[in-house]
């Protein structure tokens, strides 16, 4: 039975008196009018945001004259508020903080977790700003010293670094190093991939691995790459390509299937299966721009040659 949404109905969901049913319809009718991201600027405005998501949900379901001349907007707020209460944490990412010594000074810390299938983006308090791709973590503190910038990273990121020249800003992540004074640039460091490598796009960086003594310095449309095999590798690219993934454009470039396919768990938020180990190894080449998972198998499978299904959060290629 299709529960209609009502104010009376919002206003019992936040006195905690709906059925587990009326509960369920609140939260998939809020998810089909809420935004998937937003961007929050530590320290948190709690009120700010609650303001921005009324307005945003206000201006989504009713046009402005409409809502003038209707009692709705008091359930508008009810419902942002909701969203702020019950779904920050769902759709963005969760902010915590925790306390670190250093010398005598005691550093607080947020930390900054981006799911699979969402995005995000995290202004610093020296106004570097951070695009978080899906399945990634950022850790940095509340106030930099006056010597340095230095934040932890884990996943695919794109940084544009505030320039300071009396405080480098340093990138800490499972295998590299990256310094910069600032520029533009990717870096992508997930730590179950076998490589980390960074593409700047404007600017220079100085890239490091932590267990060797080298580096690269990077400038414009180049490519560092440190492999599992402990190797540095230098290469021209066209940078704006590897930073697509921020106007939601997905592309491969003669990539395995295997890679491919922890590309789209995170994009997607699904476990993808690949049965057949001839399979993993097939490479593909394309780009899809605002693609949905369908549109993507169903390219890979009439490119590469294999058939797949869908169960649930589970896809299954053979």
């Amino acid at each position: 039975m299709k529960i209609e949404i009502t104010q009376e109905l919002l206003e019992r969901y936040h006195q905690g008196k709906c059925s587990i049913d009326e509960q369920f319809a609140i939260k998939q009718w809020l998810q089909n009018i809420a935004e998937s991201e937003f961007t929050i600027s530590p320290p948190v405005d709690i009120q700010g945001i609650e303001d921005k998501t009324w307005a945003e949900l206000s201006n989504r379901i009713f046009p402005e004259n409409e809502l003038r001349k209707t009692n709705w907007t008091w359930l508008i707020r009810v419902a942002a508020s909701i969203v702020l209460i019950t779904g920050l944490t769902f759709y963005i990412y969760h902010v915590s903080g925790n306390h670190q010594e250093q010398g005598s000074a005691a550093l607080s810390y947020h930390e900054v977790k981006v799911p699979k299938g969402r995005r995000a983006t995290c202004t610093l308090p020296d106004g570097t700003i951070i695009q978080l791709n899906s399945d990634s973590k950022l850790r940095y503190p509340e106030k930099f010293t006056d010597t340095s910038r230095v934040v932890e990273f884990e996943g695919e990121a794109f940084f544009t670094v505030a320039k300071d020249k009396k405080r480098p800003f340093s990138i800490n992540s499972k295998q590299v190093i990256v310094q910069v004074l600032g520029t533009h640039f990717n870096l992508r460091a997930y730590p179950e991939e076998n490589k980390t490598d960074v593409v700047v796009e404007e600017g220079r960086v100085m890239f490091s691995p932590k267990i060797k003594k080298a580096s690269l310095i990077l400038t414009a449309n180049q490519q560092g790459v440190y492999g599992a095999d402990q190797s540095l590798k230098q290469q021209t690219v066209y940078a704006a390509a590897y930073c697509n993934w921020r106007n939601n454009q997905l592309q491969f470039k003669d990539q395995k299937l295997s890679d491919i396919a922890s590309t789209l768990e995170r994009w997607y938020n699904v476990e993808v299966l690949i049965d057949n180990r001839l399979l993993r190894n097939e490479r593909y080449t394309g780009r899809f721009n605002n693609p949905d998972m369908k549109s993507v198998l169903n390219s890979l499978e009439f490119a590469i040659g294999f058939h797949y299904k869908i169960a649930g959060n589970i896809v299954t290629i053979y």
